[in-house]
């Protein structure tokens, strides 16, 4: 397989983009970012890599902070990331320097012919908050596909979103210097939803008081300790009532708004674009949709 050499591209749109999440971009790279590049090898593997060729280029739209551009140049392939915040963009670049990297918004981009295999995942296009934008998305991506080229992205749905965005906290951690955590919100009415990202940051060690100096061994011994995936339930109640917990430290909020799209307006607006052979998935790459999981959408460009 061939290496990729590694560079970058004017900005491609007018559109606006997604800068709010450059103020995320710090946070998403040492946490989530790397766990979820995880999280999707398995179903790119099985969903859409398994389907291409060896030397395949591919597209990585919605790309953040590049783990999982540098999972796929790791295997070979000859990858270009597109990404909408230039914040998460430059973690990417570090994270896979070998990958060539874009900056715009995916409602408007124009690449040509490039690519075998398009991949979005982790849900990035729940972020897109109409059918039309989101048409001109699978529009921009049909174009950019050669003839028979494959598309995959993962988005969450409406009966998924209903049971498990509560407004409840579903993920967090606790380091050293920082702690957050996520908590989504959907409402079912118009399926609309946000997840909102708490962050809590320690302060210089000058301002802390001298109780806080005695307690922070006990405390960060303990906070590594609920950090382990057995005692989550201990870490997400305690990151619940954190400002009592850490009373100097800031808090801060960031909210992302989402979209829940029902599965075969999805599968009908790929259609109406010109894909063929959409398949819809979960994760483990069965057909078996429910609640508990969200949905893999792959789909074809047929040649012309």
């Amino acid at each position: 397989m061939t290496s990729q050499t590694p560079h970058t591209s004017p900005t491609m749109l007018t559109e606006d983009r997604y800068t709010e999440y450059d103020t995320w971009a710090w946070l998403y790279n040492e946490t989530m970012g790397p766990e979820y590049g995880k999280n999707q090898e398995k179903p790119i593997e099985t969903l859409l890599l398994s389907r291409l060729g060896e030397e395949a280029t591919l597209l990585d739209l919605c790309c953040g902070t590049g783990h999982l551009t540098q999972q796929l140049l790791e295997k070979g392939y000859q990858v270009t990331g597109f990404d909408g915040s230039e914040g998460m963009l430059a973690y990417a670049r570090q994270n896979a320097p070998n990958g060539r990297f874009l900056v715009g918004d995916a409602r408007g981009f124009n690449l040509p012919n490039e690519f075998d295999g398009v991949v979005s995942s982790s849900a990035s296009l729940n972020h897109i908050l109409s059918l039309e934008d989101l048409k001109k998305v699978f529009e921009n991506v049909y174009i950019a596909l050669r003839n028979n080229g494959l598309f995959l992205f993962d988005m969450n749905h409406p009966e998924q979103m209903k049971k498990w965005w509560k407004g409840k906290i579903v993920e967090g951690e606790i380091a050293d210097e920082y702690a957050w955590m996520l908590v989504p919100n959907y409402n079912a009415e118009d399926k609309t939803g946000n997840f909102a990202i708490t962050l809590f940051q320690a302060p210089n060690s000058q301002y802390f008081s001298l109780w806080s100096v005695l307690k922070y061994p006990f405390k960060q011994l303990l906070y590594k300790l609920l950090n382990l995936r057995l005692l989550t339930r201990f870490r997400l109640k305690l990151l619940a009532n954190f400002s009592t917990w850490e009373k100097e430290w800031q808090r801060s909020q960031m909210v992302y708004q989402v979209r829940g799209y029902d599965v075969e307006e999805i599968k009908m607006l790929l259609e109406s674009v010109g894909f063929v052979d959409v398949e819809i998935r979960i994760i483990d790459g069965s057909c078996n949709l429910d609640s508990n999981h969200s949905a893999y959408f792959i789909c074809r460009k047929p040649s012309t």
